[in-house]
């Protein structure tokens, strides 16, 4: 187990040291020590701990925002924090720090402390790293396992949830701390609103870590003023969509089954389960470039007279899109060409009920005018 210690005063620092080489805990190896926040900040990167050991209250960095840049650098390192000070608790576990100790510490806490960082950290170098998870965005924040079976992801706090989001669709670009604080802490005293941010993007990394995705690394590209995600090899739904929407070729005879599993990916609406106004610009955008899409699909098959395929793209279409009336007119002439008429007037039927429900108002004349006209044949033909 590799340790730093840091603190601005050397006597803590011998202090721990000593209980940490005869704890009966093994092995142990300390390797580092600092009594400078910025220095140790340097040196993470190269000396790789598995802990930290840090003191909260220090001149030049903060503890607690030392702990989140030190995450950021190294999302698998565990804090264990150490002050004289007990109203830090709360801060301290809120940047997902394993523990939190009181000075002079004492060997059977620290003990307590060893026990759990060994099983801990046995259990990081332990758990197989599975690189074919992916995430998916359409419907809602959740992970996609190797084997399929699809996992809501569960987040501590919902502004956690929804930075992530934003991180995501935005990856690879630095996001200015200035543009996440006005977005999401607008009118909150700055300060405190800082915290917070450091306590979002802990959380951030934290669920990161419990689903496996340690491929998502969240750094500060630059120093103190932002962040910025990377993706690694983790796949994201609405990539991959766009790149094979991208890659389609024209739509013919011996294309469209290409395009109806373009179509057919496109499950539900980007964030759907989610009300976040920033979202609205880039769900709309892929909502049209889908849409554009399924009615191209829908047209060859009704000209090829597929009429069943036509069938299958419209009533995504209507599901996707339920207060659009040409879906439910497109879908009751398609029932009519194929003989179905218990069909056609079920879709008039729903139509009608969702359009007042939705927005208490009447079908179009258009529609009303052909469906009674439908329902005078249907007559005649019964008689």
């Amino acid at each position: 187990m590799r340790v730093i210690l840091i603190d601005d005063e050397a006597l803590p620092i011998k202090h721990l040291k000593k209980l940490l080489i005869n704890c009966e805990i093994r092995p142990i190896q300390v390797v580092g020590e600092f009594m400078n926040p910025l220095e140790a900040l340097k040196n993470i990167a190269t000396l790789q701990p598995d802990v930290v050991f840090l003191d909260i209250q220090m001149p030049a960095l903060n503890g607690l925002e030392l702990a989140e840049k030190i995450q950021a650098i190294q999302p698998d390192v565990e804090i264990v924090f150490i002050t004289a000070y007990d109203r830090y608790a709360i801060d301290a576990f809120n940047v997902h720090a394993i523990d939190y100790m009181l000075k002079p510490v004492r060997k059977e806490r620290l003990h307590k402390t060893m026990e759990r960082l060994q099983t801990i950290i046995y259990s990081h170098q332990h758990i197989t790293k599975n690189n074919s998870i992916s995430l998916q965005l359409f419907g809602g924040v959740k992970v996609v396992l190797a084997n399929g079976q699809i996992q809501a992801m569960k987040w501590r706090t919902a502004k956690a949830k929804e930075i992530f989001s934003y991180m995501v669709l935005n990856h690879e670009k630095t996001i200015l701390r200035d543009t996440l604080l006005e977005m999401f802490w607008a009118g909150v005293d700055v300060n405190k609103a800082v915290n917070q941010l450091y306590t979002t993007i802990s959380t951030i990394r934290h669920t990161l870590k419990k689903y496996n995705l340690e491929d998502i690394h969240i750094s500060s590209p630059v120093f103190d003023s932002g962040y910025q995600l990377q993706l690694g090899n983790i796949l994201i739904d609405v990539n991959e969509w766009m790149k094979q929407l991208k890659a389609l070729p024209p739509l013919s005879i011996d294309t469209y089954k290409q395009h109806e599993q373009v179509v057919n990916a496109y499950e539900e609406h980007l964030l759907s389960d989610c009300d976040y106004i920033w979202v609205e610009s880039e769900r709309e955008y892929l909502k049209r470039l889908w849409l554009e899409h399924a009615i191209q699909l829908s047209k060859f098959y009704i000209n090829e007279k597929k009429y069943t395929s036509a069938i299958a793209v419209v009533r995504k279409l209507q599901k996707l899109n339920v207060d659009e009336e040409s879906h439910y007119f497109t879908l009751m002439k398609l029932y009519d060409v194929i003989g179905d008429a218990s069909s056609v007037e079920q879709q008039y039927t729903l139509l009608k009920q969702t359009l007042k429900e939705q927005l208490t108002v009447e079908p179009d004349k258009e529609i009303t005018g052909w469906f009674e006209q439908w329902q005078h044949r249907q007559a005649k033909l019964k008689s």
